[in-house]
C-alpha cells in the first residue's frame, strides 16, 4: 500500500536534507521516506516549492441540442444574456455567445455534437472527408466539375436578374446554349454540356437558331415607334391594335414577348406602397392563439393591436391602438409622426395601467382562467425586447398572425377601415397637428358616443356601464 505524506512532512524532510547535506543521514534520522522519494521532493522544492495538490476538477457539463436551441432562441428574442445564463444555471455566460455564433454560422448543425448528428443521420466533417476520392486524378476531375457548376450557376443568376421570366433550374435550351457559349473559352465543352443538362445535338441546333437572322426585326422597330409616339403609355394590347390599324397582322402574345425582350417601359398608375413594419423572421414567432375567432366573453380577455398611417399635407401620422374584442373598445392608443417602437411601447404601458387592480394582480400571478391574450401581426414593434419583457412582466400572453396574412388580424383592420371612412376620407388635412387632434377626438367619440348596432343600438360606454351595475 502506498504511503501518503503530508505537505509539512515533505517540507521538514527537505529542510533536514539541506542542513545535513546527505540523503542517507536524513532518511536514518527521520525514518522516512525512501531514497528516490526524497530525491523527488528536493527536485520539486527547487522548481517552485512543495504545494498542496489541487482538488480534481469537475468534468465539463454537456448540454443537449434542444437545451442549446431554446437558450439561443431566448437570446435572439431580446432577453439579457446574463439573465438567461442565470436562469439556465450556466457556468459561464460566454457559452451563450458561443452558441449564438455557431447558430448564425451553421444553424442547427452547428449546435449538435457528433453523437447527435449521427442520431439525426447528418454527416460530420470527418465523414465528408472520408467520402472524397483518394486518387489524385479523381479529385482533380471532381474539382473541375465543381468549378464548372459554380460558373454555370453564376451565369444563370445573371440571366435571372436580367429577365424576370427566367426561372432558376428551368432554363430553356436557348438560354443554356448562351451560357455554354459564354463559358466555352474557359472550360471544356463536354463538362459544360453535362453541367447545364444539354445534349450535344440540341446545343448545335440552338447555335444555328441563334445565328439565324431575326424574322421580327421590322416588327420590333414598328413596336418601338408606336410606343415612343404614345409616350410609353401603351400596353401590349393597344400596341397590337395599333399594328392592326397599320396593316400588320400578328399575335398579341408575340407583341407582348417582343416588348418584354426590348425592355420597353410602360407607365401606368401604380398602387401606392402600404406601410409595413415587418422586419424579417429573426427567431420563431409565438403561435396564433386566436385563429380568426375575434370574440371574448368578458372585457380584457382578448386584445388586438396594429399600426396604420394617415397622410396630411405636411407629412404622415401613425396610429397604434389596442382594441378589446369584447365590445370593440379602444383600450389605449398612441400617435406619432414616425412609426417608432416607443409609440407602441407607450400604448402598451397605458393599456396595462388601465386594467383594474384585481385583474392586473391575477394576470401577474398567473391565475388559471384569468389569461389575457394580446394578438398582433409580425411587425418589428412586437418583437422588440422592451415589448416582450413588458408583456411578460404583466402576465400577458402573446399571439401573432401569419406572415403577410391580414385576415388573421381582420377585426383590427376593420376598425381602421371604419375609422378612415368616417373621419379621414373625403376631407383635407393641411397639417399633422390638425389630423392628430381629429384622431384623438374620433377615438373618444368612438368609445363614448358612437352607437353600435352590434351592441343593440347603444354605445360602448353604456355597454360597459351595464356590466358594472
Amino acid at each position: 500500500m502506498k504511503k501518503v505524506y503530508s505537505v509539512e512532512q515533505k517540507r521538514f524532510a527537505v529542510a533536514r536534507y539541506r542542513k545535513l547535506g546527505s540523503y542517507t543521514q536524513t532518511i536514518r534520522e527521520l525514518g522516512y521516506p525512501s531514497m528516490h522519494v526524497l530525491h523527488d521532493w528536493v527536485k520539486e522544492s527547487k522548481r517552485g516549492g512543495i504545494r498542496k495538490k489541487r482538488p480534481p476538477r469537475k468534468p465539463p457539463r454537456h448540454y443537449r441540442f434542444e437545451f442549446k436551441e431554446a437558450a439561443v432562441a431566448r437570446v435572439i428574442g431580446g432577453e439579457d444574456v446574463r439573465v438567461v445564463a442565470t436562469e439556465l444555471r450556466l457556468n459561464h455566460a460566454e457559452l451563450l455567445y458561443k452558441w449564438v455564433a455557431l447558430w448564425n454560422k451553421d444553424g442547427q448543425w452547428g449546435l449538435m455534437t457528433k453523437r447527435e448528428k449521427r442520431a439525426q443521420g447528418l454527416a460530420t466533417r470527418a465523414q465528408l472527408e472520408k467520402s472524397l476520392p483518394k486518387d489524385p486524378d479523381e479529385l482533380r476531375d471532381l474539382a473541375a466539375r465543381l468549378l464548372v457548376d459554380k460558373a454555370v450557376l453564376e451565369r444563370e443568376l445573371e440571366l435571372v436578374k436580367k429577365d424576370e421570366g427566367v426561372i432558376p433550374g428551368q432554363l430553356s435550351n436557348l438560354n443554356k446554349t448562351r451560357i455554354v457559349k459564354q463559358l466555352l473559352g474557359a472550360f471544356p465543352l463536354c463538362l459544360l454540356l453535362t453541367s447545364v443538362g444539354l445534349k450535344a445535338s440540341s446545343y448545335y441546333y440552338c447555335c444555328e437558331a441563334l445565328n439565324r437572322p431575326d424574322k421580327h426585326s421590322e416588327l420590333r422597330s414598328q413596336i418601338k415607334q408606336i410606343c415612343n409616339a404614345s409616350g410609353n403609355t401603351y400596353g401590349s394590347v393597344r400596341v397590337w391594335i395599333a399594328l392592326r390599324r397599320e396593316g400588320t397582322i400578328v399575335s398579341e402574345k408575340v407583341v407582348r414577348r417582343l416588348m418584354k425582350e426590348e425592355r420597353i417601359p410602360v407607365y401606368y398608375a401604380k398602387r401606392k406602397r402600404k406601410y409595413s413594419s415587418y422586419e424579417g423572421e429573426t427567431y420563431p414567432a409565438p403561435a396564433d392563439l386566436v385563429q380568426r375567432k375575434f370574440h371574448a366573453d368578458a372585457p380584457d380577455q382578448l386584445w388586438l393591436t396594429d399600426v396604420t398611417e394617415f397622410a396630411a399635407g405636411d407629412g404622415k401620422i401613425y396610429l397604434s391602438p389596442i382594441i378589446d374584442c369584447f365590445d370593440g373598445k379602444v383600450v389605449s392608443w398612441s400617435t406619432s409622426p414616425h412609426p417608432t417602437k416607443e409609440m407602441t411601447q407607450d400604448m402598451l404601458t397605458k393599456a396595462i395601467l388601465s386594467l383594474p387592480a384585481a385583474r392586473a394582480d391575477a394576470l401577474r400571478s398567473g391565475t388559471p382562467g384569468q389569461e389575457l391574450v394580446l394578438h398582433n401581426d409580425r411587425g418589428g414593434h412586437y418583437r422588440a425586447p422592451e415589448w416582450i419583457q413588458t408583456t411578460k412582466n404583466a402576465g400577458i400572453t402573446r399571439s401573432m398572425s401569419r406572415k403577410g396574412c391580414t385576415p388573421d388580424n381582420a377585426a383590427c383592420e376593420g376598425f381602421f377601415g371604419r375609422m378612415k371612412t368616417e373621419m379621414f376620407y373625403g376631407r383635407k388635412w393641411p397639417t399633422i397637428q390638425e389630423l392628430g387632434t381629429a384622431i384623438d377626438t374620433y377615438i373618444d367619440f368612438y368609445n363614448t358616443n358612437r352607437i353600435k348596432t352590434t351592441l343593440g343600438g347603444i354605445t360602448i360606454s353604456e355597454h360597459r356601464a351595464k356590466l358594472t351595475t
